[in-house]
């Protein structure tokens, strides 16, 4: 190459091109060609499949700080739970899903609900596997300071007691009776009864009349036998001869023996005459009929007569659900 040619490439490096109107810009000596040409274009689905292992990472979402988006993981779950009933998503489902008994908005705690409704209309055992948690928060619901939080307390218990009735009663009676009298303003043992019921009047009676429906669901699967409630038949498990079952069959609930405290600390209350009353209920065993009867005829029901009939009087939807717990009442202890 003559040196009059280099010469001639190194002024076309610092000449300035001029650019016409209209036409495209030249490309540059060391531009790479990126097109290319297919025939079929293969993309993955992006949509969520009904897999436990894809699901097992939205379990993060119930404690996202968005209301929209623990509602629709909520909504998630309870399509997906034909599919993972019989899954081991269930019990860490339930674990972190259980604490929004407590969530600030009514979307989510009413979401809550129809996924309670939802396993329990596939499988109750699932449910009273997780009578423990579930009892815990609807207790700390009911004493929340949250007012919505509180009145919707009773609607997850009736929910509950839907699909394990007894296992709930044989747990929890006298806690979740003080906890039901608590949120409708009777009072409770042990606790000045008069600054109570007057909060009763300041509360929507919506409210009250799901209050009262609640107590007669607790009353009934607790103080009632299963024939009278005609819940199922147990005619072939129940010797008509001693009324009794038979202590050979296997139990047809999870921890049969969990009354008896055996692996369980109790808290230690300080030595008054309401706190001794308190702490003699909540260690009651309340596995039988018999002795939840006599527990709630001497520490609830006077209490629980008093303001039904206040309530009647009143009349409106309330008073029909405080008369119905009249009859209940009536036929059970009269």
């Amino acid at each position: 190459m003559t040196k009059s040619r280099k010469q001639k490439q190194k002024k076309q490096d610092f000449l300035r091109k001029k650019l016409k109107v209209g036409k495209p810009k030249e490309k540059a000596s060391n531009a790479t060609d990126t097109s290319f040409v297919s025939k079929t274009i293969s993309i993955r689905n992006q949509h969520l499949d009904q897999n436990p292992h894809d699901l097992t990472k939205r379990l993060t979402l119930l404690k996202h700080h968005n209301i929209n988006v623990r509602k629709e993981t909520l909504t998630t779950f309870q399509k997906s739970i034909p599919s993972i009933i019989n899954s081991r998503l269930m019990t860490p489902l339930l674990t972190q899903s259980i604490p929004l008994i407590c969530d600030e908005s009514q979307q989510v705690r009413q979401g809550l609900i129809d996924l309670i409704d939802e396993i329990g209309s596939h499988d109750a055992q699932i449910l009273k596997l997780h009578c423990s948690i579930f009892v815990l928060y609807i207790s700390m619901a009911m004493t929340h300071i949250v007012t919505q939080i509180q009145a919707d307390s009773t609607k997850f218990l009736s929910h509950l007691m839907k699909y394990c009735g007894d296992e709930v009663v044989r747990k929890s009676w006298i806690k979740l009776l003080n906890g039901v009298l608590g949120v409708l303003g009777w009072g409770q043992v042990g606790k000045n009864e008069s600054s109570n019921i007057v909060q009763t009047k300041k509360r929507n009676a919506k409210y009250v009349t799901v209050h009262l429906n609640t107590l007669y669901t607790l009353v009934e699967c607790g103080c009632q036998d299963e024939r009278a409630r005609g819940d199922r038949d147990t005619s072939e498990f129940v010797d008509d001869s001693t009324n009794l079952r038979s202590p050979y069959l296997i139990p047809d609930y999870p921890q049969p023996f969990e009354h008896l405290k055996l692996f369980t600390r109790e808290l230690k209350f300080e030595d008054t005459a309401s706190n001794r009353t308190n702490a003699a209920l909540l260690s009651l065993a309340t596995q039988d009929i018999d002795t939840r009867k006599v527990a709630f005829s001497e520490q609830f029901l006077p209490i629980v007569r008093k303001q039904t009939e206040t309530i009647i009087k009143e009349g409106g939807e309330c008073g029909k659900s405080a008369s119905k717990l009249k009859k209940l009442l009536s036929s059970i202890f009269d």
